[in-house]
């Protein structure tokens, strides 16, 4: 009988310790909880064209790039597109994946007033701080 009670007294006090662990971690930050929420505000890798959304002509070779939820991105390009303004209409055109990481991930295709878009190189593509953009787009 004796042997039953220890080993009841052994299974509460188990399961005792158990909660009281769960309910001490459960209340515990995770380590650098401060250093997570900052590096969830950091620009995405990669832009994902199903998510893109304002664009920026910054110079004849910059052009910045929002994705919807303000995540900036900054692109050099080359070749005809070195003459685009705010008011060129701007597009990709996809190699494989619909997500621009590096420069031959996409291509701009460049037009103004209706005629047939011309295709332009990707440099570099880059993602940047917010505020980085903010000195970048004056429109913003």
């Amino acid at each position: 009988m004796a042997k039953k009670i220890y080993m009841a007294a052994f299974a509460v006090a188990g399961l005792m310790a158990g909660g009281l662990i769960v309910t001490a971690c459960a209340g515990t930050p995770p380590a650098g909880g401060d250093q997570v929420s900052a590096q969830a505000k950091v620009t995405p890798k990669c832009l994902d064209a199903r998510n893109i959304g304002r664009k920026h002509v910054v110079d004849d070779h910059t052009l910045l790039v929002y994705d919807t939820w303000g995540n900036p991105y900054k692109m050099d390009i080359g070749g005809p597109c070195k003459s685009m303004t705010d008011f060129s209409q701007i597009g990709f055109e996809f190699n494989g994946t619909n997500q621009i990481c590096q420069p031959h991930d996409a291509m701009i295709l460049r037009s103004e007033n209706g005629e047939r878009p011309v295709k332009c190189l990707i440099n570099s593509v880059e993602p940047i701080t917010r505020e980085d953009a903010k000195l970048l787009d004056k429109d913003n």
